[in-house]
């Protein structure tokens, strides 16, 4: 079976056969929390940290949503010796590609130099590609955003708030041009009788 190369090229041809935008439309601190979970993760992992105040108002905003993580196997999270973490789980993959190049869910480096040394071996028996990410990672589970578990449901609440934004639209007759137009005439003319009679 052949290794699946989660890069930007295999990404954007499932959201063309997908019929989807080619990168997750959902993908900043503010509209994911897992987006943000990875993002502010990896200012632990040598990337640059989030600044610290808004990190706060961050967590705090998640946290009391009801798409933060009930459970730390939901949760995203980066595990190994301090300040040179190996696994990164239920990672976003939009922020694993910006980082690392593959777009996974799951990354875990090799243990140690040994295990390094014989990958390089099999994979250069093998005439594996430059960009195969068995040259890095032991381990890797590739993901597209669509198969994101918090895809569905940020897409369904986008949909129902547009709806209804919609239909407030619709709905709201003083917002139209005509609509504003009379509220101008009845101004006038209250304030003309305000003055005439007063």
């Amino acid at each position: 079976m052949a290794t699946i190369i989660p890069d930007l090229k295999w990404y954007i041809s499932i959201s063309d056969q997908r019929g989807v935008q080619p990168r997750c439309p959902f993908a900043t601190v503010r509209a994911c929390p897992r987006f943000y979970q990875s993002i502010s993760l990896l200012g632990e992992a040598g990337s640059t940290k989030i600044d610290p105040e808004d990190d706060k108002k961050l967590f705090k905003f998640w946290e009391d949503s009801d798409l933060w993580p009930s459970t730390r196997e939901y949760a995203t999270s980066i595990s190994g010796s301090p300040g040179e973490p190996h696994i990164f789980s239920n990672f976003c993959p939009e922020v694993s590609f910006d980082r690392f190049g593959y777009f996974a869910s799951f990354l875990a480096r090799y243990a140690d130099e040994i295990d390094i040394g014989i990958a390089s071996n099999k994979l250069g028996q093998e005439r594996a590609s430059a960009n195969d990410w068995r040259w890095a990672w032991s381990g890797l589970s590739e993901v597209h955003y669509t198969q994101c578990p918090l895809y569905s449901i940020l897409k369904h609440r986008s949909e129902t708030s547009q709806k209804i934004d919609k239909k407030l639209d619709k709905d709201s007759w003083y917002k139209r041009p005509v609509g504003q137009i009379i509220i101008i005439i009845i101004g006038g003319l209250i304030l003309y009788l305000l003055t005439k009679f007063l």
